[in-house]
């Protein structure tokens, strides 16, 4: 116990005697490096520094006097002495001076802390100076050598401290030793010995110990190793069962003892802990359906050396599993039979064949051409309708390129498109034409699929064909049929544009083209006076006509209605496009015999040229419309082309659609009346309400200008509703003024005149502004009469009914038959001012109107005579026995106050006349 003692007191004086001497020697070596720096290194250092820096001033101060010697001017050596001093910091020294040197010499001795260096100039007292602090210079110098001595301070620490390592290293090496040690003698044999370095004095004891333990333990590892294998195994075999849902057994025949693998025990869902299993049991296991068919694979076969291949099903649970059975037949070394088998379970695989099974009968029995093909495009499958639409079989076509995948059936441009999309994994889809055997062709609708293996690589694709040719057959008859009339059987609108469009993408400006609208002149007559059934047969006619008049290079379209159109392309001459239209209106007004009567017609054409009057199929015929109603403006029958005017009045006609509405909100309308005379009696006894409309822009617009635009947009309703309304309220002032024996006429529009809401409208303005309904009067026009006569005579009715009188206006320029004026309920006729402007020079006119008159007053109407402006007018008129002029001889269109002036003056004169 005193031996263990003394050596744990001997252990512990050592451990403390070598921590202080390594502590000493570190202390001494610190003190010798701080000496040596101190006194030896850094002064010789410093002094050698600061020679190096005053060489180099000097030789700046040299170099700098002979420039400035050389400099011409004291301005010159200015900037060289500002220039050098700017970089004065960077070369150490603080300025450089130019003075008188005794001055510079006062100033060196005045200043202890800088020194001065000279350069006296020769044959002048003056000089050069150069100051710089000597301490600023050795600074940096100084602290250099102060890192030194750090470093080597921080080495001689390093060294200590490695020595003090490699002590603790030793130290602790024993120790693991000796613990190790211990550890073998307790029977430890896995617990390793320490490694030491290499370099370590213990290397070899250390080896000892553990070539010593190793050989101890040695047969123990192999042992556990040969252990651990086995149960291993025996894992993965089990691992790799269940993942091939595959379980084995072993049957010895005669003792009828069955074993089988845990995996098995799923399969054949055999339940766990059972004493005694034998083939009977096995048996169980199996579907009643098949257990006489495996008992009939297996009896045959036990023999040594029998393989045994066969499935069977197994009922687990209501549900159906397919199991596959192998087994080899051996005899043990007692002679006994054994069979050594597996059982699968192929459920999935059973699965996945029927599968096959019903994907390749629909295939083989699909409606469609089915086609497959490796990732090249080379035939390895057709099903039967395939060969049955293309009578190519099999046998024809395996091994070669499919032409459906080829440039030969896929059109231009799309060839890279549709590879690109099936070799990036995308399926397309599209009418292509393919090819029978017989060399035929048809139009298919093709869909192609890409088919990738269980690699997500690219292996096939799937190609399914649909012969769509008779529905490509109907399509192409339905669209023919879309394309013609029914009635005429000329090509119709659509076909029209469509030759149009096709125009316009080719060069037309080098082959110009033209357009003719056409459209009958007061076809509609003919309707309501014939019937419908005549109008049709007309229109066949015309039709017939056109087609006898139109060059090759032409054909005619019939738009709708009584509209057709004439295309030529290409055009020779402006003169074969003007006596071309010149045939068509002599053609057209040749007489035409319906139904055993004579029926005579004109027409109005519009024409415009490709591509001068438009660049698309809408323009041209929206130009050719425009010249069209200029012809019927400019009196029918007859033909106009479009120019840059009409243009400019369809500007026009879509600024003033835009502009009305806004019009008639601000009050931008007012109303006019001209005065309407008893030719007899010299007197005023009417007034005709005219519409004018002060633009804020334009000034003041002519009806003339704006009211047919309101007409085709619809706006002439509000606007004619607003003039029945205003008149009525300018009357009931005049009335208030003293006349209220004047009547009103006011003018009815087409569409305002076949709105529901007229009569409506009629009442409430004469209610509301209590007039006398006799005191009003309604003015149509005669082809306003034209459009419906049985409607027309209905609406007339209800407004005579209310009682308001009637006159028809513009009478003798449209073509109704005198036969109706009986049946009209009307009052008045207003003869146009067409026939009176030229009398009394045209007894023609003069003829006409007597004739007009005289039939008027035959039916017991009163007859109003338009446009006259001179007094022979009104005197051969009177004489005819006209009941009422009117025109700028008795007064323009003027507002309310001018025409109660006019009304007042006649009034006075009239009085002077009495009395």
């Amino acid at each position: 116990m005193n031996t263990e003692n003394n050596k744990r007191a001997a252990r512990n004086k050592i451990r403390k005697f070598v921590p202080s001497f390594l502590l000493q020697i570190w202390v001494i070596l610190v003190v010798c490096v701080v000496l040596v720096s101190e006194f030896f290194w850094l002064p010789s250092s410093l002094e050698s520094t600061l020679n190096q820096h005053i060489n180099r001033f000097q030789f700046v101060l040299q170099v700098s006097s002979r420039l400035f010697a050389a400099q011409p001017s004291n301005i010159e050596r200015d900037q060289l002495l500002t220039l050098l001093n700017e970089n004065s910091e960077a070369q150490y020294w603080l300025e450089i001076v130019y003075a008188e040197e005794a001055n510079l010499r006062l100033q060196a001795a005045a200043n202890t802390e800088l020194q001065l260096l000279l350069q006296p100039l020769s044959d002048s007292s003056l000089a050069y100076g150069l100051w710089f602090n000597p301490s600023e210079l050795l600074l940096e110098q100084e602290a250099l050598y102060r890192c030194f001595e750090l470093i080597l301070i921080a080495f001689v620490t390093f060294i200590i401290a490695i020595i003090w390592i490699r002590r603790c290293s030793f130290i602790a090496s024993l120790k693991k030793l000796i613990k190790s040690a211990k550890s073998l003698e307790e029977g430890d044999f896995n617990t390793p010995f320490p490694k030491v370095n290499s370099h370590s004095g213990l290397v070899e004891l250390f080896n000892t110990f553990e070539v010593s333990r190793k050989a101890l333990s040695k047969s123990r590892s192999e042992l556990l190793a040969q252990v651990d294998a086995n149960k291993l195994s025996e894992q993965r075999l089990h691992d790799s069962q269940e993942v091939a849902k595959l379980g084995s057994w072993e049957w010895i025949v005669e003792e009828d003892t069955v074993w089988f693998s845990t995996s098995l025990e799923k399969i054949l869902a055999i339940e766990k802990g059972s004493e005694h299993f034998g083939i009977k049991e096995f048996f169980q296991q199996v579907h009643p359906a098949d257990r006489k068919t495996l008992l009939q694979s297996l009896a045959p076969k036990l023999q040594v050396g029998a393989i045994v291949s066969t499935d069977f099903r197994v009922s687990v649970e209501g549900d159906i599993k397919h199991v596959h059975l192998m087994a080899d037949v051996k005899q043990q070394a007692d002679g006994k039979l054994r069979l050594i088998g597996t059982c699968q379970d192929i459920s999935e695989r059973k699965d996945i064949e029927s599968l096959l099974k019903k994907l390749s009968s629909a295939i083989t029995a699909s409606s469609s051409g089915v086609m497959i093909t490796d990732v090249i495009g080379t035939i390895e499958y057709l099903n039967p309708k395939f060969t049955e639409t293309t009578g190519y079989e099999l046998e024809d076509l395996a091994g070669s390129a499919s032409v459906i995948l080829s440039r030969d059936c896929l059109p231009e441009g799309q060839y890279d498109e549709v590879w690109g999309d099936i070799l990036s994994g995308k399926s397309w889809r599209g009418d292509l034409q393919n090819i029978r055997k017989d060399g035929s062709l048809f139009w298919s609708v093709v869909s192609i699929s890409p088919i990738n293996n269980e690699y997500s690589e690219l292996t096939h694709f799937v190609i399914v064909c649909e012969d769509v040719s008779e529905l490509k057959d109907a399509h192409a008859k339905m669209e023919q049929l879309a394309l013609f009339d029914e009635l005429t059987g000329l090509p119709n609108r659509r076909w029209l544009f469509r030759k149009l469009a096709e125009l316009f993408r080719n060069d037309v400006m080098k082959y110009p083209a033209v357009v003719m609208l056409l459209d009958l002149d007061n076809f509609k007559a003919i309707n309501d006076t014939q019937g419908h059934p005549a109008g049709d047969k007309l229109l066949i006619e015309v039709a017939n006509r056109l087609k006898l008049s139109i060059p090759d290079e032409g054909f005619a379209a019939r738009l709708g209605g009584d509209e057709f159109a004439i295309l030529i392309s290409p055009v020779k001459n402006v003169e074969q496009i003007e006596n071309l239209a010149k045939q068509v209106l002599n053609d057209i007004a040749r007489p035409f015999i319906i139904n055993g009567s004579e029926i005579k017609i004109s027409t109005s054409i519009g024409l415009a040229w490709l591509p001068k009057d438009g660049n698309m199929p809408d323009t041209i015929l929206k130009h050719a419309d425009l010249a069209m109603y200029q012809a019927k403006e400019m009196g029918r029958n007859q033909y106009r082309q479009f120019t840059e005017q009409l243009h400019d009045q369809l500007q026009r006609h879509i600024r003033f659609s835009r502009e009305l509405p806004e019009a008639l909100a601000n009050g931008d309308f007012y109303l006019c009346f001209q005065p309407k005379v008893d030719l007899a009696a010299k007197k005023i006894i009417g007034v005709e309400t005219l519409i004018r409309w002060k633009h804020p822009e334009l000034g003041n617009i002519s009806p003339f200008d704006f009211i047919s635009i309101a007409e085709d947009s619809g706006f002439i309703v509000p606007l004619g509703n607003w003039v029945f309304a205003e008149a009525c309220r300018q009357m009931k002032k005049l009335r208030e003024m003293g006349y209220a024996d004047l009547t009103c006429a006011i003018n009815i529009s087409l569409r305002q005149f076949s709105d529901p809401s007229l009569l409506g409208v009629i009442e409430k303005s004469v209610r509301d502004n209590g007039l006398k309904p006799q005191n009003l009067e309604v003015e149509i026009t005669e082809s306003l009469l034209m459009e419906d006569v049985d409607k027309a005579i209905m609406t007339l009715k209800k407004i005579q009914k209310l009682g308001i009188s009637v006159a028809i206006d513009d009478f003798g320029t449209g073509y109704s038959s005198f036969s109706y004026l009986k049946n009209l309920p009307i009052n008045t006729l207003k003869v146009d001012r067409c026939f009176i402007k030229d009398i009394p020079r045209s007894h023609e006119d003069m003829k006409i109107t007597a004739a007009i008159i005289s039939m008027a007053h035959s039916l017991n109407l009163k007859v109003v005579a338009e446009g006259i402006e001179v007094e022979s007018q009104s005197e051969i008129l009177l004489e005819q026995k006209c009941d009422i002029g009117q025109g700028y001889l008795f007064g323009k269109p003027m507002r309310l106050a001018e025409l109660k002036q006019q009304l007042d003056q006649e009034e006075f004169l009239r009085q002077l006349e009495q009395g």
